[in-house]
């Protein structure tokens, strides 16, 4: 989840219910500041594991390296996560984790499966880096108020889900594949609507298609102009050579040609 707002004042009787006292210890790694408190002691090292771990490989992929340290604070359950105070927006049960923009701190829940938390680590990373890469040559102020509020969240969510699941994903296939059976395929302005069209499966689709025709390096190329311009669809012409129409026909007529074959079974 990308934290797209400044913390928000906390008014009288609106406060978050904080039914604990967590003391925190600070494990320090190559590129990371981890928090934790004991009751987790035991995931800690691991987390640090894959934590690093998703560092190299988004470093890589997307021709970055992050400023300074990242801090990732982690807690024991969702009910402690709930708690934090590190923002100031209720966190619902369906929230997995949260990377707050200013600082570039990444909040989340461990439990559950190793694999579960690996890709929680991994989003949230995702959007530790497009902050950093957007903020090059800003202030706090500027990033805030310019780039990142003017892409929209398919790009900036599908991106984070695309960089840590990949591009094959059974969930998704199944909102694609029913889109197809109901002919409701969006175009990329439509995609804008996050309401209608669930940012995550649909942009993680849109990236799929997007890499699998022109390669991961696109990526970064586009985090690298989107600071810059801020207008997504200039970028996507730029880097990509066709215009959003074009983009969107291709990328309709490659779901159509995937899916329309399973629904004929």
């Amino acid at each position: 989840m990308l934290w797209s707002s400044v913390a928000s004042a906390q008014y009288f009787g609106r406060n978050k219910v904080q039914f604990k006292k967590f003391n925190f210890e600070l494990l320090k790694t190559e590129h990371f500041d981890i928090y934790f408190y004991p009751e987790e002691r035991e995931g800690i090292d691991i987390a640090a594991r894959l934590a690093e771990r998703w560092n190299t490989r988004l470093e890589r992929l997307l021709a970055h390296k992050l400023r300074g340290r990242q801090p990732l604070v982690l807690y024991a359950s969702h009910p402690d996560f709930e708690q934090t105070n590190t923002i100031g927006e209720e966190l619902g049960e369906g929230t997995g984790g949260v990377t707050e923009p200013l600082k570039r701190r990444i909040i989340l829940p461990l439990g559950g499966p190793i694999a579960d938390s690996d890709h929680v680590i991994g989003h949230e990373l995702v959007h530790a880096f497009q902050y950093d890469i957007m903020a090059q040559g800003q202030s706090d102020a500027a990033r805030m108020s310019d780039a990142g509020l003017r892409i929209p969240l398919w790009f900036i969510e599908g991106m984070a889900e695309y960089l840590s699941i990949g591009p094959v994903d059974p969930n998704t296939a199944m909102w694609m594949r029913d889109a197809v059976r109901r002919k409701d395929l969006p175009t990329l302005r439509q995609l804008e609507d996050s309401y209608k069209y669930f940012p995550y499966r649909w942009g993680q689709a849109l990236w799929a298609y997007i890499t699998g025709r022109w390669g991961d390096e696109v990526i970064g190329k586009m985090m690298k102009a989107i600071g810059r311009a801020g207008d997504y669809e200039i970028i996507l012409e730029g880097i990509l050579g066709v215009k959003a129409k074009q983009l969107t026909a291709d990328w309709q007529k490659s779901m159509q040609d995937a899916y329309k074959p399973v629904l004929e079974k």
